[in-house]
């Protein structure tokens, strides 16, 4: 018999995984705006899977793990602390939206939440980091973004949901 920690652990694992799979494969996407933190967020899709699925202890893991992973493969420290604190902050949104506000919410405004509240984070850091209140600037070309994107992220996350309950591959564990 299967301990259900082991199983929650290889699952996280196996997201883990994947979203750094997709992080890493984004940096190859060549997007047709030069903005310096334009991304289509690819991991997100993972993280919308683990949200619906998983707890919010789950879902940070993942995040954290990822955000990383990401620094040390491809970013270095400064992204490493962007990632950190938008990816944290954006995954919290889109779990207190999807867990108290579902009905008012599809998964798509959840990822277009989420995508908006990654992009604020991260100009408020970058600022902080390099005094510079002209980064503001880049932020209403990335809110557009962030709608477009977490539109996008958002409906290929709800058909991954979608399948992944139509097979019974994972069953809902949010409150343990």
């Amino acid at each position: 018999m299967i301990k259900v920690n082991n199983t929650r652990r290889a699952i996280n694992i196996i997201l883990v995984c994947n979203a750094i799979l997709f992080s890493y494969v984004e940096t190859f996407v060549p997007l047709p705006f030069p903005v310096p933190g334009l991304k289509l967020g690819l991991a997100n899709i993972i993280t919308i899977i683990a949200i619906v699925f998983l707890n919010y202890k789950d879902v940070v893991f993942i995040v954290v793990f990822r955000c990383m992973a990401m620094a040390f493969l491809a970013k270095g420290i400064i992204a490493l602390v962007l990632s950190l604190s938008a990816g944290f902050l954006s995954a919290t949104v889109m779990w207190f939206l999807y867990t108290k506000a579902y009905g008012i919410f599809s998964i798509r405004g959840i990822s277009i939440a989420g995508a908006i509240v990654h992009n604020v984070v991260q100009v408020i850091i970058a600022s902080i980091i390099l005094g510079e209140n002209i980064l503001f600037c880049y932020l209403p070309i990335l809110l557009i973004a962030s709608v477009i994107t977490g539109f996008f992220i958002g409906f290929i996350g709800e058909l991954a949901v979608k399948q992944i309950q139509k097979k019974g591959l994972l069953y809902k564990c949010q409150n343990s």
